[in-house]
């Protein structure tokens, strides 16, 4: 088990800040290096990225080991840096959903959409990461990626899903998961924490009480 409990230039919701999955890490370009030092608690390469120059990469991509999505903003240049790196980049075009972090939760079995995206973004989704693509909300909310930290061995869901919500996380996840907190009670995981399945990041703020749950949850243990 790798766990990094840090912050982004003083922030510690690092899930707007990275995005990773078994094969890597997408973090910003000229990250410092103690964020990059932490990072390498995911056990995998770091690629340097960027989005219309912002750093939120967390926020902007969508992504599994199969390809990754981004918002209509990327430009020529950094999508190049994504495919030098071996990605499958497929842009979307509705730029309502441009925070794809949010929108969409996802790993290698399965993704969880925001149930207004088209649905022939949906398709794009499902070809592209190349897994069943299924419209739903997490706790009321459309935006199942800011309420959500998945890996291929583990879910962390916002802490007021429902039994009938953790049932269907499972199934579509292919793993099992548990609710709770990052940051000394932000239900918004998805924007708390980092993770694949060898290590996480979680957002300084958290409690010890919060960090157990979610290293169990995500089968970290």
């Amino acid at each position: 088990m790798a766990v990094w409990r840090g912050h982004y230039e003083g922030n510690p919701y690092v899930g707007l800040y990275a995005k990773a999955t078994d094969r890597l890490c997408l973090i910003p370009r000229g990250a410092p290096e103690k964020f990059m030092r932490g990072a390498s608690a995911l056990g995998v390469p770091l690629i340097q990225a960027s989005v219309d120059g912002s750093p939120y990469v967390g926020l902007y991509f969508a992504m599994n080991s199969n390809g990754i999505l981004a918002p209509p903003f990327l430009s020529k240049e950094e999508r190049g840096v994504l495919e030098e790196a071996g990605l499958n980049v497929a842009v979307m075009r509705d730029s309502r959903f441009s925070a794809l972090g949010n929108n969409i939760a996802c790993n290698d079995h399965g993704a969880l959409v925001n149930p207004d995206i088209h649905h022939e973004d949906a398709r794009l989704i499902e070809k592209t990461l190349g897994v069943p693509v299924r419209y739903g909300a997490v706790a009321g909310y459309h935006t199942p990626g800011s309420c959500l930290v998945v890996s291929n061995k583990g879910w962390l869901a916002h802490n007021r899903i429902s039994e009938l919500e953790a049932g269907m996380l499972k199934e579509l996840f292919g793993c099992d998961g548990l609710n709770g907190t990052t940051n000394m009670g932000s239900a918004f995981v998805g924007i708390g924490a980092v993770a694949n399945s060898k290590g996480v990041i979680v957002g300084e703020s958290s409690s010890g009480f919060e960090e157990s749950r979610i290293t169990q949850a995500l089968d970290l243990v």
